[in-house]
């Protein structure tokens, strides 16, 4: 009985010294994984601010979001701009609020890269069918390769964390460019609205009068018929403007997360005027060039590319293998040692895996060159763009409308003195309407493509699409996921 108790308190010392000096080594080197889901937001958030000049808001249940709720009733209590629609949208959208939660995503995978593989405890119990004392085997292992792998694993989370970063604050530049359009496009609506408003109300006035003089005889039935086409056509391009502000009305209500009451905000009901002087465009492309968001997500893509070729590298003989302690009960006698299992690399040498690490760099090497030459075509695009727009409103404003205007003014003279017929009189003014609508037309253009140079200075290339609102899937390789 003496005996058996020494064996005993013999094991636990054997135990103790064993598991006491490896315990310690994994709690040393896995140190104190946390994971915060906003990690990386502070960032996204002072690069959008310093590009855009707005501030975002991760909305996750504190005294901050009443704070926020606010400030977005009070920006629409008064006559709402383009900023402040702007900042409304960047406050108030849930479709950025779900798109912040990639950060929450990579900040896990992170986590995850760093964390090491539990250890695996076996035991078994053998029963002689003879009879006798049973059999007990009991061992304790895990994957002593891990620790090395593991600093690898983490460099390749966290360059990936700094693209989802990125990728997030990229996203939230477009957002504005795209709310920013829908505002123009609801404020060119809005005044095409007002300008065939007046004109159905002109030109029924005029039928008024064509209808005085066609009962006194003094003009045709023909005369008559095409003075009120031109009025009915005209209540005609009337209802579909009515449609088109409403459409765009709804859009940008729904960039800026609004409903109910909230949609009682109100603008400005003309598109601004083009600045007195030109926009400067020198040194387009360099700028763009040193501000692009893009080519620095595709540098980080570069960066996981080549960090995955050393993983794959690393791992490409032996990717795994464990390293523990056994202890095995016999005729009542305990015994105690070492235990490792290395797999032998006869049938798979990992030759796919590096293979396809070194594939994906490569692609990523040429979308990175070949984003750069995108983006200088674009710089060169939308400055072009821009020039043109430009000039075109000015020589509309200066000299196409007033001259329309002073024709206008003319023909009705001649109308009056009786040296024309009203054919030549509803032609001029046709001709004044087409003019006006054309330079609503024009004027858009110009504020269009200035939010699109102002995107591309931002760091972003003009897609003229909205925000993703899905994750953007990626294939795992072996090696990410051995932390458990």
């Amino acid at each position: 009985m003496r005996s058996e108790s020494l064996s005993c308190g013999v094991r636990r010392v054997l135990w103790a010294r064993l598991a006491g000096p490896v315990c310690a080594l994994l709690m040393l080197v896995s140190g104190c994984a946390t994971f915060d889901q906003r990690a990386g937001f502070s960032d996204v958030r002072d690069v959008v601010e310093e590009r855009s000049g707005k501030r975002v808001v991760w909305n996750l249940g504190t005294d901050l979001d009443a704070e926020v709720a606010e400030e977005v009733r009070q920006l629409l209590a008064g006559t709402l701009s383009a900023a402040a629609a702007i900042q409304v949208a960047l406050l108030n959208s849930r479709e950025l609020q779900a798109m912040y939660a990639e950060l929450g995503v990579a900040q896990a995978d992170l986590v995850q890269a760093g964390l090491l593989a539990n250890p695996v405890f076996d035991g078994s119990v053998f029963f002689p069918i003879a009879g006798g004392p049973a059999k007990l085997d009991l061992s304790v292992a895990m994957s002593f390769l891990d620790i090395f792998y593991r600093p690898l694993r983490t460099r390749v989370a966290a360059a990936r964390f700094e693209e989802a970063k990125l990728q997030v604050t990229g996203a939230v530049l477009d957002f504005a460019a795209t709310v920013r359009k829908a505002f123009y496009h609801h404020q060119a609506n809005e005044q095409r609205l007002d300008l065939l408003e007046t004109v159905v109300q002109a030109l029924s006035v005029s039928f008024d009068v064509t209808e005085r003089l066609h009962a006194a005889g003094n003009i045709t039935d023909l005369d008559r018929a095409r003075e009120r086409a031109q009025v009915e056509e005209a209540k005609v391009q009337l209802r579909a403007a009515e449609v088109s502000g409403h459409e765009s009305w709804a859009q940008l209500n729904t960039f800026m997360g609004l409903w109910g009451e909230e949609t009682a905000w109100h603008i400005e009901r003309r598109l601004p005027d083009v600045p007195s002087e030109p926009l400067a465009t020198e040194g387009l492309e360099a700028q763009a060039l040193r501000q692009s968001l893009d080519l620095a997500s595709a540098r980080q893509q570069l960066i996981v590319g080549g960090e995955q070729v050393g993983v794959s590298r690393a791992m490409l003989f032996i990717p795994e293998s464990s390293l523990g302690a056994g202890s095995e009960r016999e005729e009542g006698e305990w015994k105690i040692g070492p235990t490792i299992e290395v797999p032998v690399p006869l049938l798979n040498q990992g030759q796919g895996r590096l293979g396809r690490a070194a594939a994906e760099f490569r692609r990523a090497e040429q979308e990175y060159y070949a984003l750069g030459v995108r983006l200088r075509s674009t710089a060169r695009l939308v400055k072009e763009r821009l020039q043109g727009a430009d000039d075109r409103v000015r020589y509309s404003r200066d000299i196409v409308l007033p001259l329309r205007e002073r024709i206008v003014r003319e023909t009705q003279l001649h109308y009056n003195a009786m040296q024309i017929g009203v054919i030549d009189l509803l032609r001029a003014r046709e001709q004044q309407i087409q003019a006006a609508l054309a330079y609503v037309d024009t004027l858009l253009d110009y504020w269009l493509a200035r939010t699109d140079l102002e995107q591309l200075l931002s760091g972003r290339i003009p897609s003229g699409e909205g925000i993703p609102t899905g994750r953007r899937a990626r294939p795992q390789t072996m090696g990410e996921n051995a932390g458990h």
